[in-house]
């Protein structure tokens, strides 16, 4: 890892222990785990850059204890940890980051994408996607948007961020049913990277397991894995 690769390592991980609300320390190779209260309602289960912590009341601290970080980084795992203690909405996400510029694509200025940060614009996207898409997206929790037009002024992708815990950017990215696999995503998410990047932040992007299309367009633009987030809510 080089120097700016590190730096940028070490802002997401005190990112992740202050939303975690832990100290940086707990954050170690060989995995740390800190009880929480025996009333608390969830567990969590967090690996970044090799190192790993788990939290929870302990009764599940103990239980833990015999399960990997491969098995807790899953929701299998992190279910079969609390399944006679009503778990349910189980989660487990990937992270990326990247701590550089993307580069665009090599064109020609009258192809210059056009971009509207008007809220409607998003709004319409929405509209247009399907309920469990527009779910996962969140579009609507994120602050700063960049709507993609197409030749007709038809908005047709959406990207966008929400500064998180100071110096973090967390990505998303939204395009209708029939304006995908044409690069729109890509297009727009990488000019919503860039201008996070020009804010002084670091773009994370979390992808929820199940949706491989938010993985595979994070990589594709050259944001790299570098953590698991597992949770578990108990009943």
């Amino acid at each position: 890892m080089d120097a700016t690769s590190a730096h940028v390592a070490s802002i997401l991980k005190v990112a992740w222990a202050r939303s975690l609300g832990i100290g940086d320390r707990d954050l170690a190779p060989g995995r740390s785990h800190v009880a929480l209260a025996s009333d608390a309602r969830s567990l969590t289960f967090l690996s970044v850059f090799g190192e790993s912590v788990f939290l929870g009341p302990e009764w599940a601290v103990e239980r833990a204890r015999d399960l990997s970080d491969e098995q807790l980084g899953s929701e299998r795992g992190m279910l079969s940890i609390a399944k006679d203690r009503g778990a349910r909405r189980a989660r487990a996400e990937t992270l990326l980051f990247t701590p550089d510029y993307l580069p665009p694509p090599p064109m020609h200025p009258s192809e210059a994408p056009l971009i509207s940060r008007d809220r409607e614009m998003v709004n319409e996207v929405v509209r247009a996607c399907p309920p469990d898409d527009v779910e996962a997206a969140e579009l609507s929790e994120h602050s700063e948007w960049f709507t993609l037009l197409d030749n007709e002024m038809r908005p047709v992708s959406c990207a966008a961020y929400e500064e998180w815990q100071g110096f973090v950017a967390n990505m998303t990215s939204l395009t209708i049913p029939e304006a995908r696999q044409r690069g729109y995503s890509k297009t727009v998410s990488l000019i919503a990277t860039n201008v996070a990047l020009d804010a002084g932040l670091v773009p994370q992007w979390r992808a929820h397991r199940t949706n491989a299309n938010a993985w595979h367009l994070a990589e594709a633009l050259g944001y790299d894995k570098f953590g698991t987030l597992a949770t578990v809510e108990l009943g």
